[in-house]
């Protein structure tokens, strides 16, 4: 089994990771949405780490504000469009798209927007749920930029992920908890050989300045900030009413609907926010039976073929694809629902009726036209 122990002593593992103190230090705060990435983000922002000059807006969900750089979200979704995805996307980023010219324009247009969003502060924090997927964009970035990454992953429930999501965008639980495991893996595989944090939710709900002691240590970074002020600040932020959706761990575990891998995963991330030790082992068998599940898949998809031999399969691969192709067909609902409610809500509104005369007069002509 292979692990890695992120509380091994902080000297060794800085010099063995080739840092330089004099370095500008980028904070990157990776997980899935809904994790409690913008909780911690502005938890280490009050403690003197820089935030983005343009934030993403406060939404109905997020009314505490999502601390992030709106121009930063927005190349990111235009090179995933570009690349015919998205942040939602169940199935993994494939490594060409990576090598592909939009990432090389990308990867310039984020080279920009570092310098705008954050002049040239000495440690600032880099935050979208996105990043978690996109390392292989932004280390490239940063390394041209002479900018030391040091790495935070949040750690949550998949259950309250879920739960969240459903609430906001009405996703069902099975699409969640499978884009919850695409992120978390990718998060953890691309950023091996980098000074890193795992940390729980709970954790900082429960206990925050220890948090914030622990991430200083294990990366490395005095934060600038920690005067009683700013603590108090904090005090106030970090509230238990904000807290909607809770879970108990054993409360996935005992669940025979939800995937093995989904499980297995949460245990290993759970583990590595609570002694620092990842089980690398576990989490690639992991990815790649979820990679041979997808190519299964897609293999049945194109040929139009029945879902055929699972029977046959191993369980822990029949497993792994029954929940992926749940997850597909869910995942396709859910858009026609979206799709359904979009539709209602145009409908209502005042500018949809008094325009119902001209669409009916241009469908009209289109079968004038046709004739």
């Amino acid at each position: 089994m292979t692990v890695s122990n992120m509380y091994e002593p902080r000297a060794d593992r800085l010099s063995a990771a080739g840092d330089n103190p004099s370095a500008r230090r980028a904070l990157l705060v990776l997980g899935m949405h809904r994790s409690g990435t913008s909780a911690l983000t502005r938890v280490l922002g009050l403690s003197g780490a820089a935030l983005p000059r343009h934030k993403m807006a406060p939404a109905e969900d997020n009314a505490l504000g999502f601390w992030e750089s709106q121009p930063i979200v927005d190349a990111h979704d235009s090179f995933l469009e570009e690349a015919g995805t998205g942040w939602e996307a169940i199935a993994d980023y494939p490594p060409a798209m990576f090598a592909s010219d939009e990432a090389a324009a990308c990867r310039r247009a984020l080279i920009s927007l570092v310098a705008w969003e954050y002049g040239d502060a000495a440690l600032f924090i880099l935050k979208d749920p996105r990043i978690s997927r996109l390392m292989p964009l932004w280390r490239p970035v940063l390394s041209e930029l002479g900018i030391t990454p040091r790495i935070v992953i949040m750690v949550r429930n998949p259950l309250e992920i879920s739960n969240s999501l459903k609430v906001r965008s009405g996703w069902s639980e099975r699409r969640a908890l499978l884009v919850w495991l695409r992120y978390m893996l990718a998060a953890e595989r691309d950023t091996r050989d980098l000074v890193r944090c795992f940390v729980g939710y709970d954790q900082l709900m429960r206990d925050w300045r220890g948090t914030v002691d622990r991430l200083s240590d294990q990366l490395g970074i005095t934060f600038p900030e920690r005067s009683p002020a700013r603590q108090e600040c904090i005090d106030r932020f970090i509230r238990a009413d904000l807290r909607h959706h809770r879970h108990r761990t054993d409360a996935l575990l005992q669940r025979d609907d939800i995937a093995d891998c989904v499980k297995q995963a949460h245990r290993c991330f759970s583990t590595a926010a609570e002694t620092g030790t990842v089980d690398q082992t576990a989490l690639d068998r992991i990815a790649t039976a979820l990679d041979e599940a997808e190519a299964r898949l897609g293999h049945m998809t194109r040929s139009g073929a029945r879902p055929m031999g699972i029977a046959d399969a191993q369980p822990e691969a029949a497993d792994t694809l029954t929940a992926l192709m749940l997850a597909e067909m869910e995942q396709a609902s859910d858009i026609a629902a979206q799709s359904q409610r979009l539709l209602g809500e145009m409908r209502a509104t005042r500018s949809w009726r008094f325009t119902k005369p001209f669409r009916a007069l241009g469908r009209t002509a289109e079968r004038l036209i046709g004739k």
